[in-house]
């Protein structure tokens, strides 16, 4: 048997090593998650305890037009773009008739399909938007999501009536 150095000694026995890790990382593929969550970056914990979302216009009980405009409000936290989640930051949502998401859960979207179901995302950091609502009585929340849309903070959640 021919006499090995150690550094080819160690790398007869590294290479079968690196071949397996790489199999093991190519069939976890599917496995992977498709999207980011906020417990990737540090959590939703990581966010203000204090940040809460309101609204500013329209009021509570008003009666508006179709396409209308909502104001909004954040405080305590800085309105973002959607991208990767830093403590601080958020964007905007607001739900029609399908209430507030809880702390931690994933909001659904931003999709076209989102929004006919009533969920309206401002991920452009923006802190109001106009919403087309069929005519009817409606139950409007908004609430903060990290950049991943993973919901944080109070919200509020206020009634209108759209003719």
């Amino acid at each position: 048997m021919p006499h090995l150095t150690r550094s080819t000694r160690m790398l007869r026995l590294l290479a079968p090593l690196a071949a397996l890790a790489l199999v093991l990382v190519a069939c976890n593929g599917d496995d992977a998650p498709e999207e980011a969550t906020a417990e990737d970056y540090g959590g939703i914990e990581d966010q203000p305890d204090d940040a809460a979302a309101s609204f500013t216009s329209p009021q509570d009980g008003d009666t508006v037009s179709s396409p209308f405009t909502v104001e909004l409000a954040a405080e305590n936290v800085t309105l973002e773009e959607v991208g990767a989640p830093v403590a601080g930051e958020g964007h905007l949502h607001v739900m029609a008739d399908i209430g507030c998401y809880e702390t931690g859960e994933l909001i659904p979207g931003p999709s076209d399909e989102d929004e006919a179901e009533g969920r309206f995302h401002l991920g452009d950091g923006s802190d109001s938007r106009e919403i087309d609502l069929e005519p009817g009585t409606y139950e409007l929340c908004v609430q903060l999501g990290d950049g991943v849309h993973t919901a944080f903070g109070d919200t509020e959640t206020i009634t209108v009536t759209v003719e």
